[in-house]
């Protein structure tokens, strides 16, 4: 099958969140099962390659990561050395699905699929059926939704400014926005979802969870109403992003086939890495954090509480994340930052590092992932791949990956971490003494967990083979009319 993906972002070029690990992981992986796929991004300013070739006017190639880019270029709209927080986000990304369309056209190729990603992209299911229907040969139109909660609301003037009539989406059964305070509004995912073929979350239950009023955010009518093409497929990790036997980034290597004596020193010798060069007590114990964003998604207030509950407890409490971008958050953990600077059991990190990144999952014994909602989550399926046991909040793909080790209702073979159920800090905390009480107590169930999540397959091979039977589904579905 040949495949092209339109897509914000693609790891580690051009990386915000999970979206970009989530496209070179599928798209690598479908090369490697014998499909033909080509991905098109937009040439951000920030990008440098050795190997660029100009094909069209504002088009450029180049191989990277074993496929093929097609770098949409426009300084106009993709300057400011970042993917997102641009004055004009909707804008560019409007232009970004108009001028990839007309790229295909130009190129004159049939496809047989069209897989888009967010609202970044879901507009081009509008503009694929309305616009270029008879001018690119597409079989089929999947939307792949990595987080329901952006949505890319805009006003139909937006629309207006890459050629298209606004006002002929502002209806309930097109784009109109289906929150009650701005019906004035065009939804884009909502444009994706009612007009692509197929739609698929990255988690089976996070499928289910958009159906709800809780976590459709205004749009579970319209997932309701287009329940019969969504379905939910589980994310995989880059095994060459991320490998503990072979990562560059890590003083001491191991993998799941390793002894576990060699497991433990590894990652021994890697707590150390980090005790060295941050002082932190390598006395004090276990170690337990996060790497994530700091949003309101994350639960960030359970991850305040995390840390005081691990200080108390005689831990270490590390947390790698973006730079907070909302301005109460961004007050409260630069204030955090500050009460914290120099104590040996806590590290606050606020600007993303790759490599540190990579010696963090290697070097904790615990990972937290407090998520209010959580479509699939790549940090628990990295952490275990490292030997760092998840805690995880049960919603969404956390829910599909990490089993309690105290769940009788559970498999033993299955059970590789701790869960809680509500976003309370007594419920975080309940799973919070039950892991400690382990570490502390039982040494060999905890290395059980260990050795059990290091075991389990997360590739993408799985995954692919699913998006491959989906793609072939999609392509026999018969167009309508909207």
């Amino acid at each position: 099958m040949k495949i092209v993906q339109v897509t914000a972002e693609f790891a580690p070029i051009a990386k915000a969140g999970g979206l970009g690990e989530v496209l070179v992981g599928l798209s690598r992986e479908l090369v490697r099962q014998g499909d033909e796929v080509e991905v098109i991004l937009p040439k951000y300013d920030f990008l440098h390659f050795d190997k660029i070739s100009q094909v069209t006017k504002n088009v450029y190639i180049t191989e990277y990561q074993g496929c093929r880019l097609h770098l949409i270029d426009s300084p106009e709209h993709f300057h400011g050395g970042k993917i997102y927080g641009a004055e004009d986000l909707i804008g560019r990304f409007l232009y970004f699905s108009r001028a990839a369309l007309e790229y295909l056209e130009e190129r004159g190729e049939p496809i047989d699929i069209l897989h888009l990603h967010d609202w970044h992209t879901a507009f081009c299911a509008p503009l694929m059926k309305d616009v270029f229907k008879k001018r690119v040969s597409v079989k089929g139109i999947l939307l792949t939704i990595h987080n329901g909660e952006y949505q890319g609301q805009c006003s139909p003037a937006d629309l207006d400014a890459i050629g298209v009539q606004g006002e002929h989406y502002l209806t309930p059964e097109r784009l109109q926005d289906d929150d009650p305070k701005t019906p004035e509004m065009i939804n884009l995912l909502k444009g994706g979802i009612v007009y692509s073929d197929a739609v698929n979350t990255v988690s089976p239950t996070y499928a289910q969870e958009i159906l709800t009023p809780e976590m459709g955010f205004h749009l579970d009518a319209t997932c309701r109403k287009y329940r019969s093409k969504l379905s939910g497929i589980l994310n995989g990790i880059d095994q060459n992003l991320w490998n503990p036997k072979v990562d560059p980034a890590l003083l001491a290597h191991y993998d799941g086939e390793s002894s576990l004596e060699t497991i433990l020193k590894a990652k021994a010798k890697n707590k150390r890495v980090l005790h060295e060069r941050f002082h932190l007590d390598l006395k004090k114990g276990p170690w337990i954090g996060g790497v994530t964003r700091i949003v309101s998604q994350k639960g960030p207030e359970l991850l305040k509480e995390t840390l005081k509950e691990t200080v108390e407890k005689g831990g270490v409490f590390i947390l790698l994340g973006s730079a907070p971008q909302e301005p109460k958050l961004r007050a409260e953990f630069y204030a955090l930052k500050a009460e914290y600077a120099g104590h040996p059991q806590v590290l606050l990190h606020f600007e993303y590092d790759e490599t540190l990144a990579h010696e963090i999952y290697a070097a904790l014994d615990f990972l937290i992932v407090p998520s209010l909602f959580e479509p699939c989550g790549l940090t628990q399926l990295i952490a275990m791949h490292y030997g760092t046991v998840p805690i995880v909040r049960a919603t969404g793909g956390l829910k599909d990956t990490v089993f309690d080790c105290e769940d009788p209702t559970v498999p033993a073979s299955k059970r590789n971490g701790f869960t809680f159920p509500g976003a309370t800090a007594a419920s975080l905390r309940s799973a919070l003494d039950r892991a400690f009480h382990l570490f502390h107590t039982d040494p060999v169930t905890f290395q059980i967990l260990i050795r059990r999540g290091m075991q389990l397959d997360f590739s993408w091979k799985k995954p692919a083979q699913v998006y491959k039977k989906l793609y072939v589904k999609i392509q026999s579905i018969p167009t309508k009319n909207i």
